[in-house]
């Protein structure tokens, strides 16, 4: 269906957007100066703990959708 299809794409690129906003605000906590310099003084420390912080748990709510994706969709077909 339609809809599936858009769900699921909906979901696999929030959920890959997401995992690299984790990795690198999880790289600007753990090796902030590399990163603070790569990203042209954009991403400090402090601001990469906050969008860590933020980003996280929406994080973990499209991986448990992305990983139960086929069994909810049979669901909704059944």
């Amino acid at each position: 269906m339609v809809g599936e299809r858009s769900l699921k794409r909906i979901v696999h690129i929030s959920l890959g957007v997401l995992s690299i906003l984790v990795i690198i605000s999880g790289l600007g906590i753990a090796y902030y100066q590399t990163v603070t310099f790569l990203t042209l003084g954009f991403l400090d420390k402090t601001l990469a703990f906050k969008v860590h912080t933020f980003v996280f748990p929406f994080f973990l709510i499209l991986l448990v959708l992305h990983s139960f994706m086929p069994n909810i969709l049979r669901g909704l077909r059944d």
